[in-house]
């Protein structure tokens, strides 16, 4: 659908602002469990679950909500998803024990993976191709900013105003987006299609993903080969198993593997999922370095780990304007390897570090997951038919969502040594896995670029006979 450019930037900003408060909302509860913990009486396991389980429900929820924006319209679940956040948000502050935090939380969870799962959809679709890498761009710029504020503002506000106002400190931008969504979104077209609801395959795929990233999640926890984490992860991989063998049978399957047999589209997921896997793999590992081998003080590795996502909202943008005019297969490479290179310089010399060597190291892996985010976006979503663009957006959140979890527990098991203090002296593992992790996502880049080519090729061909 074409809109003017005035209603595209309107558009964009509304879209913008989603994302920046969702990652913000992540942000602010990190640094707010010990207080949450004290207010509520409960213990850490349980505290836990207001990170966990938002993060675990929008990565159950995405694909889900994805198909219903190309079953009933992108603005319709998007906009709705707006106003069940802001609302959610409202009631958190309000909550007289932790049982309805806790299920207020889910709500505020669903109503973020309705808008997450179609943000990108509404680029793709209303932005023409030679600005969409632009647009990519600052998203990429919005989920640094909220990344970055979200845990230094979390702190003033739970010392300073209490624990209510971590929920409402964000509603003004809330309602700013909400208001935006509804009157310069346009319109949809109406119902897409009056086929059945996969709701079997459905709730095999957020069992598949649950499970798979619960288990991940606590694999650290309860130990990789442990009965808890044996069970949860076998029970993913049942449900993978069924999923396949019940979407085999279906004349409309749920999930858009027809699409993801794109070569761009399959490397395109491939590299999502590698960049922030390899990303979180670093930043997990990052903390633990910086305050137990360097023996800084928390605040200032606070300050040394402010350096990847400020790096990242530069570069974001840059990566999105280079990528239109210069094609997104160049810098999605380019970003790889520096990513790569930034963390095989740690894992070779992070005996030796100097401050300002740790703090260009961090850097490099921001500008690299800068330089591949919004290209390798964009790259895909080139690749994807429009009546598709909210499920394959729904899908990469997903991927993402599990990258990160992924990252942060191969990350956290890859330490090693440790002193008579309890001190981890190894950590060198983290940084080569991240390193080894860009490489191979080079590699299945690199192939699926070939195997592009070569399907190009064919149909010229048989188009010619």
């Amino acid at each position: 659908m074409s809109i003017d450019l005035r209603q595209q930037r309107m558009v964009l900003i509304a879209v913008l602002l989603g994302i920046f408060v969702s990652h913000f909302t992540a942000g602010v509860m990190n640094v707010a469990l010990p207080e949450l913990m004290n207010v509520f009486h409960v213990s850490l396991g349980s505290i836990q679950w207001i990170t966990v389980g938002y993060l675990l429900v929008i990565a159950s929820f995405l694909p889900l909500m994805g198909k219903l924006g190309d079953r009933v319209g992108l603005r319709l679940i998007h906009n709705l998803g707006y106003l069940l956040f802001l609302i959610s948000s409202i009631l958190l502050a309000l909550s007289p024990s932790f049982a309805v935090l806790l299920v207020l939380r889910v709500v505020q969870a669903i109503g973020a993976a309705m808008y997450q799962a179609t943000n990108v959809a509404l680029i793709a679709v209303h932005f023409p191709k030679n600005k969409m890498g632009r647009a990519l761009g600052l998203v990429s710029t919005a989920v640094a900013l909220g990344a970055m504020s979200g845990p230094v503002i979390g702190g003033m506000v739970a010392e300073w105003l209490g624990w209510r106002w971590l929920f409402l400190i964000h509603v003004p931008v809330s309602i700013a987006g909400t208001v935006l969504a509804f009157r310069y979104i346009p319109k949809d077209a109406g119902v897409k299609t009056k086929e059945p609801f996969p709701l079997v395959s459905i709730m095999l795929f957020m069992l598949l993903i649950g499970s798979l990233i619960y288990g991940m999640s606590n694999g650290n926890k309860y130990g990789w080969l442990s009965a808890p984490t044996t069970l949860v992860l076998a029970g993913s991989v049942a449900s993978l198993l069924v999923l396949t063998l019940w979407e085999r049978r279906q004349q409309k399957p749920f999930l858009p593997l027809q699409t993801c047999k794109s070569p761009m589209v399959a490397s395109g997921m491939a590299v999502t999922f590698a960049s922030y896997a390899a990303a979180n793999t670093t930043l997990a590992v990052t903390p633990f370095y910086l305050t137990g081998f360097q023996k800084m003080p928390t605040a200032l590795a606070g300050y040394i780990m402010i350096a990847y996502p400020l790096v990242l909202a530069l570069s974001g943008p840059m990566a999105g304007r280079l990528s239109d005019r210069y094609g997104p297969k160049r810098l999605t490479l380019a970003g790889l390897g520096l990513m790569g290179l930034g963390t095989l310089l740690f894992a070779l010399f992070y005996e030796q570090s100097s401050l300002v060597l740790i703090a260009i190291m961090i850097g490099m892996v921001g500008a690299g997951m800068g330089l591949t985010a919004s290209p390798n976006l964009s790259l895909i979503m080139k690749h994807v038919p429009a009546h598709e663009s909210a499920s394959i957006s729904g899908m990469v959140g997903m991927i993402r969502n599990v990258g990160m979890v992924f990252g942060a527990a191969m990350g956290l098991g890859m330490l090693g040594g440790a002193d008579d203090g309890g001190q981890f002296t190894d950590y060198s593992g983290g940084f080569a896995l991240s390193a080894v992790v860009c490489l191979i996502s080079v590699w299945i880049f690199l192939y699926g670029g070939r195997l592009a080519r070569k399907e190009k090729q064919l149909l010229v061909e048989r188009g010619s006979a």
